[in-house]
């Protein structure tokens, strides 16, 4: 498998945000786990005042939210002399009254809450990297990177496929036992989402199990993957699992292109598109103990498709449609707002969502 640099999901840790203590809180946490990935005195600075200006605008605004963060790599050509760099995520969550004019709360001392105004502006200045999607009544969520190290990761590579994910334990969990992974492999670009049976340790042991398979075979065949994560995961408890590969490029010649799904249990997968939803269909059965049938089905793979794979810990009646705009967001606000407004609350909860940069969009 040609590994992704931040292909491998990194649980996010959660912050509550419900009162000034919180923010303090969450500042010093992420402010840790930033200095343990090489962040300076500096670059800490920054990543201090966009926690703060997002911790307190959901204050003023919702009263309550949430912001998960977890490290990134950041991947680089070959033929580069630079290190890969590496980061920090951070995603800003609340279900508040959304913002009606997204491109004026950026300026300067526009405010609807009677506050100077320079959050949202200072957030942008200081962020490396920076998508929002809002919307009246439906709340705001932010994708905000920043990264260590400055100076140009030159030549950055353009991964065909832009994707995200949220990935996170049962609350009062510490390791999660849901992981997922992803690659390219034989001209496609191939995920795999694990639920290992439960919660906790042994849970989490199932699914690097199966995260481990994924990367030593090295194939985009979806069935072969779940076979083998068969038998790899038979000294543990078990999991459901789903294996899903799109073309990591355009066809040629106005060929058809399918998205491909092997699935044994509750994984839930399907291609999105605005013309509707179709629905990729899982075996019932437990990986690594009952497996009476591995079967690959497709459906077709458009250019305005996006591919969305979640475990049992979020619930399967959302429907995009009803987030104006967003599908054209960043793949991990598409997965946050899921997670946002569908987390079962007592379960791990991985929500993956992958959408093709086609060569047009590059």
């Amino acid at each position: 498998m040609e590994a992704i640099l931040n292909g491998l999901s990194v649980t996010q840790r959660r912050f509550e945000i419900g009162d000034s203590s919180s923010v303090s809180f969450a500042r010093r946490g992420i402010g840790d786990m930033a200095f343990s990935v090489g962040f300076n005195e500096t670059v800490l600075g920054k990543l201090a005042i966009i926690v703060t200006e997002c911790a307190t605008n959901q204050l003023k605004h919702a009263q309550h939210g949430e912001l998960l963060v977890r490290p990134i790599v950041r991947a680089v050509t070959p033929a580069s002399a630079l290190p890969a760099s590496c980061g920090i995520e951070l995603l800003a969550i609340d279900s508040g009254p959304g913002i009606r004019d997204l491109h004026a709360c950026f300026d300067d001392g526009y405010t609807t809450a009677g506050s100077p105004g320079n959050g949202m502006g200072a957030i942008q200045r200081l962020s490396d990297e920076l998508d929002i999607w809002s919307m009246p009544g439906l709340g705001t969520v932010l994708r905000i990177v920043v990264w260590a190290d400055a100076r140009p990761a030159a030549p950055v590579r353009s991964e065909p496929v832009a994707y995200g994910a949220i990935n996170l334990p049962l609350q009062g969990e510490t390791l999660c036992g849901d992981a997922w992974i992803c690659g390219y492999a034989e001209g496609e670009f191939v995920v795999l989402v694990v639920d290992g049976l439960g919660h906790g340790p042994l849970a989490h042991t199932a699914a690097l199990a199966a995260t481990d398979t994924f990367t030593r075979l090295g194939t985009s065949n979806v069935v072969n993957i779940v076979e083998a994560s068969h038998d790899a995961l038979r000294p543990t408890r078990g999991a459901a699992l789903g294996v899903a590969s799109v073309p990591a490029f355009d066809a040629a010649d106005g060929a058809l292109a399918n998205a491909r799904f092997c699935g044994v249990g509750n994984i839930a997968a399907s291609v999105w598109t605005p013309a509707g939803q179709r629905h990729l269909v899982s075996h019932a059965g437990i990986v690594g103990h009952q497996l009476r049938k591995a079967q690959e089905f497709q459906v077709g793979w458009p250019r305005d498709g996006l591919l969305i794979l979640h475990s049992d810990g979020l619930a399967t009646r959302w429907d995009l449609s009803k987030y104006p705009g967003l599908t054209h967001r960043h793949p991990t606000l598409i997965a946050t707002v899921l997670y946002r407004d569908f987390a079962r609350g007592r379960d791990d909860v991985t929500v993956f969502v992958a959408r093709a940069e086609r060569t047009g969009d590059l």
